[in-house]
């Protein structure tokens, strides 16, 4: 059932990424590299969300550790398991790219 869900998110996904290529091009003829490019950068977005997640799921859970050790308040680690900080980690890898560029 998982792998259904995925094939039709792909399917809807390229389906979309290939009419909005379609619709740039009418509009605004670009260099055939510009592609190119924008492929390089979704990559270089992706190893930096990659890096900012793990760092911050460190970070999370060694502070989590530290309330442990340090108060008598129990925190749970599985507070790290949040959609906030996968959504936050790309932004900042976002911000960070475009910063860095």
């Amino acid at each position: 059932m998982y792998v259904a869900n995925l094939i039709f998110f792909l399917g809807i996904v390229a389906v979309t990424t290939l009419i909005s290529i379609a619709a740039v091009r009418i509009v605004r003829p670009a260099p055939a590299r510009s592609v190119g490019e924008a492929i390089r950068a979704l990559i270089d977005w992706a190893g930096m969300f990659a890096l900012f997640f793990g760092a911050n799921l460190a970070l999370a859970t060694a502070v989590l550790l530290l309330i442990r050790v340090f108060t008598p308040h129990f925190v749970p680690i599985y507070t790290v398991d949040n959609i906030h900080l996968l959504v936050l980690s790309g932004a900042q890898a976002f911000v960070f790219q475009k910063w860095w560029k």
